[in-house]
């Protein structure tokens, strides 16, 4: 647990940042948490609406880097879905089918899985899917 000061209303106010399950720092504002992230974010941009904990209002990090990078120019708004086509570094992009031998190269888009084809190496199967995700996970 660690504790940081925070400028709300004009008032430095302590508040008591905490890890949680999923990297990110929480923060606890007026007996509320919040992700540290999300606090970062309202601060640059007061009109928009950090109680609103939709899928159509989360905040993404560009860079990928979750709980280390919570600069400004690295926040943006998305909704879940385009939030989830960043996470490059956590998404294989392929499986392996045991009754044919090969890694089968796959991408999701809107809850719906596109075959990319059949390959002999995990490798090429990653490129294909690398290859695939420009065209098929634009944000």
């Amino acid at each position: 647990m660690l504790w940081r000061m925070w400028l709300r209303d004009g008032i430095w106010r302590v508040v008591k940042v905490t890890p949680s399950k999923q990297g990110y720092s929480l923060v606890e504002l007026d007996k509320k948490r919040y992700g540290y992230h999300r606090v970062v974010y309202k601060v640059c941009n007061p009109e928009w609406d950090i109680t609103d904990g939709s899928r159509e209002n989360e905040i993404d990090h560009i860079c990928a880097i979750k709980p280390l990078d919570n600069r400004i120019e690295n926040l943006r708004v998305l909704n879940h879905q385009k939030n989830l086509f960043n996470n490059l570094h956590f998404v294989k992009g392929y499986t392996y089918v045991k009754t044919r031998n090969k890694y089968r190269a796959l991408i999701r888009v809107n809850r719906k899985t596109i075959h990319l084809g059949n390959y002999d190496t995990a490798e090429e199967a990653r490129a294909a899917y690398l290859k695939a995700k420009p065209i098929y996970h634009q944000i």
